[in-house]
């Protein structure tokens, strides 16, 4: 027999509660009896009696509070019971929020030496690692609990916020060759503690101490486990700290969230994985964060390279032969078909591996609502990331996916809540203030929202060149063309990366425009020709260099066409925007194919061929991630067809 396992089930099962009232009640009862029965003159026979009722009533007592639990639907057999149902749950007033659901909360470092920082960060992840394998547990995702490695705790307001009906929080103090772990698991609405515990072990045994705090907490929340699922938490990362700590660092910079240069910080990041695996070789975990890194500096263009996409199969590869069945690296897989090769079938049979393997990683489903996305089976991709928002619900990625969704299909009210929601613990993430702002000109084509939360963003933070293209793009919507070149001449950046917010003409989410491209707007909007051809010379020059590393990439064609149609070279622009929209049309790509047909008829539009501009945005009106009204009332790209009785119809329309 488990002792360990068989005590936790006393306390569930609410035997030590049991016990205690009973032997005050008994106590009671008998102090009554032997001062009460004499004065009534009641025979002594009947006191003895009494007595041993009590004591024999105490072991009945205690059988009937191991089989029986009192629930909202009466009396019914523990075994029988769904822990969602019982009182205290209901008392609680969170219903919704499932027994068996846990938030692992960073472990504080009390280690004399602060640089064991990531020491402490390494105990906590492979215990959450460990639970988030497990198909039976909610277990909340790392990017969400990450917000309370510092500050006042109060637990039950933390339970409420992630949804969770128990925290695991705990201590690490590192000296010389041995760790001292202190864990706590504590009932999130209640304050209770279910159970606190020490563990003193030397460094070699880590990861089996690891191991066995997960065990306690799966064994505390009842939670039912697979035989897979009982050897895969027996399976860590790595056997060497250091290289565990190399692996935090990189993955730390993985998700740069506008912070820092995106190509410096994936190149820093692939260093540290590269340092780490040169210390162990069978680092599977550190070769998924390899793939990774290399398939987003692919996939957002910071580096097309043939020798990028490369890496980022390789790294997979390697993952796979020393961990076959490991999640992190069907994921890595399925992003690099999805970045690499926009094939999205077998990027969704590999996902589909990771979700059994990790059925508690949020990124798993939210790679799952991107590729349902791009197949355009909407209703699944919102699903998708409902579900990684639950089980990761202040990753700002995974809103973003959400709310980019949610604004493609014009459900605008839900969008602008998501962002809100967001916006309520991270007041300072600019990009969501703007996205929110500009959900006003996708419906009814105000500018002055967006242009309020720009003004609001500080001067210094534009990753990537994004701030800047937008300001650009509203700056030229407004006509204020004095502050469209203030905007491009105060930013440094000589590539701006187009982040789908502030319109659809002109727009190519993901990839990064040249400067000099809005430089020949500009200077065209003011009248200056010369100025504007040598702009968008300069801006050819580039996007003919990218072409020859990417041919068949379908938004540098469009960017091209773009170009071609600037300069007046109507058979050049014709020729490849109908290229690009073959190469990835809305059959193939929901998501980006609406964008590329819509610039298609931008082109159209510039060269005077009013119907098929016209056909072409009638078609595309009720295609989710299209044109929307008002963007075509205030889009300069769409001057060429105003007065236009059939042009002006679809701009009145309404969201």
């Amino acid at each position: 027999m488990n002792t360990k396992k068989f005590f936790v089930e006393l306390k569930r099962r609410k035997v030590y509660r049991v016990a205690v009232a009973y032997a005050v009640g008994a106590w009671l009862v008998a102090q009554v009896v032997t001062q009460i029965f004499p004065f009534f003159e009641i025979a002594h026979w009947a006191v003895r009696l009494v007595i041993v009722l009590l004591i024999a009533g105490f072991p009945i007592a205690l059988i009937l509070a191991w089989a029986f639990d009192i629930t909202a639907k009466g009396i019914e057999r523990t075994d029988d019971v769904d822990l969602d149902d019982s009182p205290a749950r209901h008392a609680a007033g969170a219903s919704d929020i499932p027994e068996k659901s846990i938030a692992v909360l960073p472990f504080e470092n009390l280690s004399d030496d602060p640089n064991n920082a990531y020491f402490a960060d390494g105990v906590h992840d492979d215990i959450l690692s460990s639970l988030a394998k497990l198909s039976d547990l909610k277990v909340i995702s790392r990017t969400s609990v990450r917000q309370y490695k510092t500050g006042t705790r109060n637990l039950r307001e933390i339970g409420q916020a992630l949804g969770v009906a128990h925290i695991l929080e705990g201590t690490v103090r590192r000296s010389g060759n041995r760790v001292r772990v202190n864990a706590q698991l504590i009932n999130a609405q209640t304050d209770a503690h279910i159970w606190a515990d020490t563990f003193d072990r030397e460094l070699t045994n880590l990861f089996a101490l690891q191991s066995e705090l997960a065990e306690r907490i799966t064994e505390a929340l009842r939670a039912n486990l697979s035989p897979r699922e009982k050897a895969s938490m027996q399976v860590h990362p790595t056997r060497d700290l250091a290289a565990y700590e190399l692996f935090l660092r990189a993955r730390d910079l993985f998700r740069w969230s506008g912070v820092g240069d995106p190509l410096e910080n994936g190149e820093k990041a692939l260093r540290l994985v590269d340092q780490a695996v040169a210390r162990d070789p069978q680092f599977a975990l550190a070769y998924c964060l390899a793939s990774r890194l290399n398939a987003e500096l692919y996939w957002f263009g910071h580096d097309r390279s043939r020798a990028r996409l490369t890496n980022a199969k390789t790294a997979a590869d390697v993952a796979l032969r020393l961990q076959p069945d490991l999640g992190d690296a069907h994921l890595a897989l399925a992003f690099f078909y999805y970045y690499g090769y926009r094939d999205y079938t077998r990027a969704r049979s590999e996902i589909e591996i990771a979700q059994v393997a990790t059925p508690n990683d949020a990124e798993v489903w939210d790679g799952a609502g991107a590729v349902a996305r791009r197949d355009g089976r909407w209703n699944e991709a919102i699903a998708n990331f409902e579900k990684a928002r639950h089980l990761d619900p202040r990753n700002f990625s995974v809103i973003s996916n959400l709310a980019e969704t949610l604004i493609a299909l014009r459900r605008y009210g839900e969008a602008q809540q998501a962002m809100e929601n967001a916006l309520l613990f991270n007041p300072q993430a600019h990009l969501f203030s703007i996205a929110r702002a500009a959900i006003e000109l996708k419906k009814n084509g105000d500018t002055a929202p967006l242009r309020a939360a720009l003004r609001a963003v500080p001067r210094d933070f534009d990753p990537g060149g994004a701030v800047a293209t937008i300001g650009a793009r509203l700056s030229l919507m407004e006509r204020d063309y004095a502050e469209a070149a203030r905007v491009l001449a105060a930013s440094s950046q000589e590539r701006f990366t187009d982040s789908g917010v502030g319109g659809t003409a002109g727009m190519l989410d993901g990839y990064t425009f040249p400067k000099s491209w809005y430089e020949g707007l500009v200077a065209r909007a003011r009248g200056n020709v010369d100025a504007a051809r040598r702009a968008f010379e300069a801006a050819r020059r580039l996007v003919e260099a990218d072409l020859l590393q990417w041919p068949d990439d379908a938004k540098a064609i469009t960017m091209l066409a773009l170009i071609h149609a600037a300069l007046g070279e109507k058979e050049d622009a014709l020729r490849e925007g109908r290229r690009a929209v073959e190469l990835l049309p809305i059959s193939r790509d929901a998501y980006d194919g609406p964008i590329l047909a819509t610039n298609l008829a931008v082109i159209y539009a510039q060269f005077g061929e009013r119907d098929k501009a016209l056909k072409q945005l009638e078609s595309l009106m009720a295609s989710p991630n299209g044109p929307t009204p008002g963007t075509l009332r205030v889009e300069p790209e769409w001057d060429p067809l105003r007065g236009d009785p059939r042009f002006e119809k679809l701009a009145a329309g309404r969201e």
